[in-house]
């Protein structure tokens, strides 16, 4: 594989380190509250350990379809932000710098080989 899918996956594992070991710092860069045993529970597991594997099984087995699927999970989180964005009249400067950065990873995870694979 390419060095850009590793860094797009290397980038997704330091994601979920930050949301298993900081959850309070996740917190704050999402904009939720991790305040209670259950919401930073909530972070440390779906922020943190999933992103973790979503990026560390890509980068040791090296496969296009593993970066493929990681890759169009941020692209799929991209999708589900602008939809946001409009829906709840979310339109400020926080959710388009979200948008812009899932958007990079995408384009990391996906770049040469993955993205040959869908044509």
């Amino acid at each position: 594989m390419d060095w850009l899918n590793s860094a797009g996956a290397a980038v997704t594992i330091l994601m979920g380190c930050l949301g298993l070991f900081f959850p309070e710092k996740a917190s704050a860069l999402t904009g939720l509250v991790a305040s209670t045993p259950a919401a930073r529970a909530e972070f440390r597991g779906t922020l943190g350990v999933t992103f973790m594997f979503l990026g560390a099984v890509p980068l040791v087995y090296q496969s296009p379809y593993a970066f493929l699927t990681a890759g169009t999970c941020w692209l799929g989180a991209a999708i589900g932000r602008i939809i946001s964005i409009f829906a709840d009249s979310g339109n400020d400067t926080k959710n388009w710098v979200a948008v812009a950065f899932e958007l990079a990873v995408a384009c990391l995870m996906l770049s040469g080989e993955p993205m040959r694979l869908l044509f």
